[in-house]
């Protein structure tokens, strides 16, 4: 579904993605894992476009995303992202974060975006606050509402770049929790996580990644329970024994 070659991003001097290449297939629930400073958040946003690579291919759906006569605004809308501080427009309602961007792209009308999204906030359990405020809502319930609106564009791929990290401890659960859910749906999930019990029991694949490459690309089982690579070992050492 993604093919992923020879992918390189640089800022100035500093090499961000040094020459990554993997193939996700639909359905593929991926756990990047991996210090700071070591590439993740940059390589989600290049496949999504918000950060472009200054080299390599991506290629989603048999289609070179990096070729400039693309147009960036379709490709998003198979592609949605929820971010590490949920990004809700703070002058607009639950309902409008919701429906704003189907509505606007043409891809529902305001009746059907309107329908949809009270489904997917029942589906987030926040069915009851339509017509709230972004700064009514907890965290949690901010990052839930984020993930209901990636929903709203029926896209293909999902990145979450640390979905949890501005969260309370009794607030991840329940993210964590909706993410679970939306497993059986078969949508394809690419999730930047400090949370290794999630990596373990909801991924299929897990990336390590430091210094710009996958250094580690397994099976949560193996990557955990049996680590080969010296670096991985050092990092989870540190991660899980703190």
């Amino acid at each position: 579904m993604i093919e992923i070659s020879n992918l390189y991003k640089n800022y100035g001097d500093l090499v961000v993605l040094n020459d990554i290449s993997v193939n996700i297939k639909k359905g593929d629930i991926i756990a990047i894992i991996g210090p700071s400073g070591g590439g993740k958040s940059t390589f989600l946003r290049c496949i999504n476009l918000l950060e472009r690579p200054d080299n390599g291919k991506i290629i989603i759906n048999n289609k070179n995303i990096l070729d400039k006569d693309n147009n960036v605004n379709h490709l998003r809308q198979k592609i949605s992202m929820v971010f590490q501080h949920f990004n809700l427009f703070a002058n607009k309602n639950v309902l409008e974060n919701l429906c704003l961007a189907p509505v606007t792209t043409g891809i529902l009308s305001k009746e059907r975006a309107i329908n949809k999204a009270r489904i997917l906030l029942k589906k987030v359990g926040l069915v009851d606050k339509e017509n709230t405020m972004p700064y009514k809502l907890s965290g949690g319930q901010k990052q839930r509402i984020a993930i209901a609106r990636a929903l709203m564009m029926s896209p293909e791929v999902i990145l979450f770049d640390e979905p949890t990290s501005a969260l309370d401890p009794e607030m991840i659960g329940e993210v964590l929790s909706i993410i679970k859910e939306l497993k059986k749906e078969n949508l394809t999930m690419l999730l930047v996580t400090h949370e290794m019990g999630f990596a373990k029991n909801v991924a299929n694949r897990v990336f390590f990644m430091d210094k710009g490459k996958i250094m580690v690309d397994e099976s949560p089982k193996e990557l955990f329970e049996n680590p080969q690579n010296t670096r991985l070992k050092e990092f989870l050492n540190k991660v899980l024994n703190h």
